[in-house]
């Protein structure tokens, strides 16, 4: 899971304190040379029993802005490359002509425009997912938690912390763009960065990150551990979300250990963004850290998802997916955030998935 801090989604193994935060975060250069090494796609367990067509549907939503964007700079085998706005038009504009579902064509053009390296060091895999609250544009005695824009005031520096803005230092600014009625709903949101309501009124509205306070994050499965509420290896989100809601006046003390508040926007759209700037594609979309591989790249992962609904049990989960999101937490060539969409399934996966693994970057082999 991840502390979404700029974008969708995000989330998350709130476990431990190792709340995988979703950042959005811009393209350096490596600090460090990345163990990498050549491997054949013939190689790649799985390679060839994946729906390609699902990962280039993707791949080319984040093509406009590969196109219109700067330069950047992937980890490579040799240290780093280039890739410029030419070669990803080049790629995006092969790939524009290959029909929709057709897998065949899809996994021949990934094949014929990157070449695949393995990360010579242990993946790491969480996920997150996109919740949803029951709210309303108006406050009444059923809806009375507000959900707060980006104030005019905040700048890079502290602002407000949690348990200030939940006392109502915000109140009577015009700062609320809806209200719900679960706080434990709101405060999930928050972490994973992005969500939808459902209106009283009818319809949706869809939920971006629009900054935060700039308060320091605490993971609160650390906090219920250090309470002896419950033992590490159970404080899963789910495990810690049934606690929040059995514990309501426990709860909002919790809660505010964490300092760190989000502030949101109603993006008038149907799917949840990504640190990128494009629609999220449920168990396609992955947030990674892009100051080693840059946004639109494709990674193949090698792990375990756990299954639904059954406690300890994991399956095998082997993908294409593309760098479509961020996360401060997301840190290492091999570390990915999975986007399982949204719903009670995605919400099981997302919060229980922390899987060990590996990582296969596909890099641009031409330019």
């Amino acid at each position: 899971m991840r502390w979404s801090v700029l974008s969708g989604g995000a989330a998350l193994l709130v476990a431990a304190g190792v709340l995988s935060a979703c950042a959005g975060s811009g393209v350096g250069t490596p600090e460090k040379r990345v163990a990498m090494a050549p491997i054949s796609f013939n190689e790649i367990a799985g390679w060839a029993d994946d729906k390609h067509a699902e990962a280039l549907a993707t791949f080319r939503r984040s093509c406009p802005k590969l196109v219109a964007g700067p330069e950047v700079k992937i980890a490579t085998d040799g240290g780093e490359k280039v890739i410029t706005p030419a070669e990803w038009k080049r790629i995006c504009d092969t790939g524009a002509g290959i029909k929709a579902g057709d897998s065949k064509a899809a996994r021949l053009f990934f094949e014929e425009n990157f070449r695949p390296l393995v990360v010579k060091e242990p993946g790491k895999f969480t996920g997150y997912f996109e919740p949803e609250m029951r709210g309303s544009k108006a406050p009444s005695r059923l809806f009375t938690v507000p959900v707060y824009r980006r104030p005019p005031d905040l700048t890079d520096k502290p602002y407000y912390t949690r348990a200030e803005i939940e006392q109502g230092v915000l109140k009577g600014k015009g700062l609320e763009i809806a209200w719900v009625q679960d706080p434990v709903g709101l405060f999930e949101v928050q972490v994973q960065g992005s969500g939808k309501i459902q209106l009283a009124e009818g319809g949706t509205m869809t939920l971006g990150f629009d900054g935060s306070n700039n308060r320091p994050y605490t993971a609160i499965g650390k906090v219920l551990v250090e309470m002896g509420v419950m033992k590490k290896d159970d404080a899963t989100w789910p495990a810690i979300r049934d606690w929040l809601k059995r514990n309501p006046k426990q709860a909002r003390d919790v809660m505010r250990k964490n300092e760190r508040y989000i502030f949101f926007r109603d993006t008038r759209s149907q799917s949840a963004s990504g640190a990128e700037g494009v629609p999220l594609t449920a168990q396609r979309s992955m947030a990674v850290d892009t100051s080693l591989t840059p946004f639109g790249t494709p990674i193949w992962i090698d792990t375990v998802r756990p299954v639904a609904r059954k406690a300890g049990a994991t399956e095998p989960y082997r993908r294409l997916m593309i760098a479509q999101d961020a996360g401060a937490a997301i840190v290492g060539p091999a570390r990915g955030d999975v986007f399982f969409g949204n719903g009670p399934l995605a919400a099981d996966w997302a919060g229980r998935m922390n899987s060990s693994g590996r990582a296969i970057v596909l890099v641009p082999n031409k330019g």
